[in-house]
């Protein structure tokens, strides 16, 4: 009890303390709320900085820490200064203000910013504005590719300006993009997109860009969208221009500086394509009277007819395509192509008929029957369409246009090189035509020098020898020659025409010589032949018209189909 009595004793003296002591605990008691003040407002603090973290994940917050910090600093302040005056409620406050400004940023509202805050660039380019002409693909758009299909490009070094084309070893395979195009923005739809190749570079002068240095893909409607080098978030689109790649694999696109433009006035070519089609009506009666007369309708007349037929149609529609301003990329220029050149190797074809009469037929007094005379015919219609075909497929294998070189102006080297199937083909046709007509002119002085040689029995040869056919053969050679003369004076007008740079008038004079090559044809073989005895007996009904005798004895001497 003693030590509980002392231990009770002890504590009740413990609490009556003197005033003093009383005081003194007071003041450790107040000391203690004004540390627990500080705690609370260190937690506050705490708390700030955590919904300041949560504030700037979220987009288009990215002020809210700012505000956050400045408010927290007041709050800091405002708790240095009055720490031993606050009391519990305060710190109420600055909770509930808390839980405001989480409410927030949880919503996604956006505080307000202040004055000197810079305003937010948009994330994507849904809220720029969108360009007015927009890229839309079409079926004539087209990807411009500088050399024909299986080449590549071959760049010269020392001078990057000049190029050529050179035989493929990569595959041509460049990035097209499907894309919408905004203000300094481009977004990308992510659709796999395809064009059809164009060939050849449309550019006079041109700036070259490489893909080393460069950013540049074409777009869904076969332009090109070039990235500006320097990262100034801006583009530009260029429709004249051609891609293609070199043999080390680097792509190479050319803008056009000054783009080709057809040196022949509009006027110039209505005019010359009216000419086409006067001569479309001569050549296309040439060949309707050899194949109805029966006179005229043998292997010579027959080859006529079908070349005049093939010039006529081509001369149509390359007259029409350039009246009317059809586009003539594709299957129209393949056609036009087809018909001419068809044409030139017709023409082959007749020389090397005289020449098979001259040296074989004649001489060794052969006539061929009707069948052969169809197989004769059938080996030359297989030469004339079999030969033109094969170079209009390796034209469209290559992807060059197939239009020939009327109206044109090889200006650049693009230009020139889409002719390869055109110009060195005639060219080379018609060489090979006026080595034939030299031939066959030796192959007369021969028949003439063993005709004035043969003193034997003058009947039997006269029985062998077939007089009338070597007149007429005598007179086709004639007639092809002259029509040979014009076409090599014509064509070398057209090869001056197209290589020349100049915008002279003697140009549309050249132009003016090719356009009426059908009354050339017209004159040549209905006109200088002297066909008009054969023509009017068939146009008044079989002899309704009056023949003078030495006419009738010439048409009954006119019976071999050969």
């Amino acid at each position: 009890m003693f030590v509980g009595t002392n231990l009770h004793e002890h504590s009740i003296l413990k609490f009556h303390r003197s005033p003093i002591e009383i005081n003194w605990l007071k003041n450790i008691i107040n000391m203690n709320l004004g540390n627990l003040n500080i705690i609370l407002a260190l937690i506050c603090l705490r708390a700030y900085s955590k919904t300041s973290a949560q504030t700037a994940a979220a987009p288009g917050l990215n002020n809210f820490k700012e505000s956050n910090n400045s408010s927290s600093k007041d709050t800091l302040n405002e708790t240095s200064t009055g720490l031993l005056n606050k009391t519990l409620s305060s710190t109420t406050v600055v909770n509930g203000t808390y839980s405001t400004e989480t409410s927030i940023a949880t919503t996604g509202s956006k505080p307000a910013q202040n004055p000197i805050d810079k305003p937010l660039e948009p994330a994507d380019c849904s809220q720029r504005e969108k360009y007015r002409k927009q890229p839309i693909a079409k079926k004539s758009s087209r990807l411009r590719k500088c050399c024909p299909h299986g080449e590549n490009l071959d760049i010269y070094r020392e001078n990057q300006s000049d190029s050529m084309c050179d035989s493929g070893v990569l595959t041509f395979q460049p990035t097209i993009i499907s894309a919408v195009l905004f203000d300094n923005c481009i977004e990308d739809l992510e659709i796999e997109t395809t064009l059809d190749y164009g060939i050849g570079n449309p550019c006079n002068s041109s700036l070259i860009y490489d893909d080393e240095e460069d950013v540049f893909f074409v777009l869904q409607d076969g332009s090109l969208l070039i990235i500006d080098k320097f990262g100034n978030e801006s583009y530009t689109v260029e429709e004249n221009y051609c891609l293609d790649i070199d043999k080390s694999g680097h792509f190479f696109a050319f803008t056009c500086v000054t783009q080709v433009e057809e040196q022949i006035a509009f006027a110039k070519v209505i005019f010359v394509a009216v000419l086409m089609l006067i001569s479309m009506p001569c050549l296309l009666l040439v060949s309707y009277l050899h194949m109805t007369l029966r006179l005229l309708r043998n292997l010579h007349g027959l080859c006529l007819s079908l070349m005049s037929l093939c010039l006529a149609s081509g001369y149509f529609v390359h007259s029409v395509v350039h009246i009317y301003g059809i586009p003539n990329q594709g299957f129209i220029g393949y056609v036009i192509q087809f018909c001419i050149l068809s044409y030139f190797f017709w023409y082959f074809c007749i020389c090397f008929n005289v020449l098979l009469n001259v040296w074989y037929k004649l001489p060794c007094c052969i006539q061929l029957s009707k069948s052969w005379a169809t197989v004769n015919f059938s080996c030359y219609a297989v030469l004339a369409f079999s030969v033109p075909a094969t170079i209009v497929a390796l034209t469209v294998q290559k992807g060059l246009p197939g239009m020939p070189s009327y109206f044109l102006q090889g200006l650049t080297e693009s230009i020139r090189d889409s002719q390869r199937y055109f110009i060195p083909p005639v060219s080379t046709i018609l060489f090979l035509s006026f080595l034939i007509n030299i031939i066959s002119f030796f192959g007369f002085q021969r028949i003439n020098n063993y005709a004035k040689g043969e003193k034997g029995d003058q009947v039997q040869r006269n029985l062998l020898f077939d007089q009338q056919k070597y007149e007429e053969v005598k007179k086709d050679a004639k007639c092809v020659s002259f029509l040979g003369i014009i076409m090599v004076i014509s064509w070398l007008l057209e090869i001056v025409t197209f290589y020349s740079a100049s915008n002279s008038n003697y140009l549309l004079l050249c132009d003016m010589v090719n356009g009426l090559q059908g009354v050339w044809v017209l004159l040549i073989f209905l006109v200088v032949r002297r066909r008009r005895t054969i023509i009017l007996r068939w146009w008044y009904d079989r002899g309704s018209h009056a023949i003078e005798g030495t006419e009738l004895q010439a048409l009954s001497n006119i019976n071999n189909p050969t």
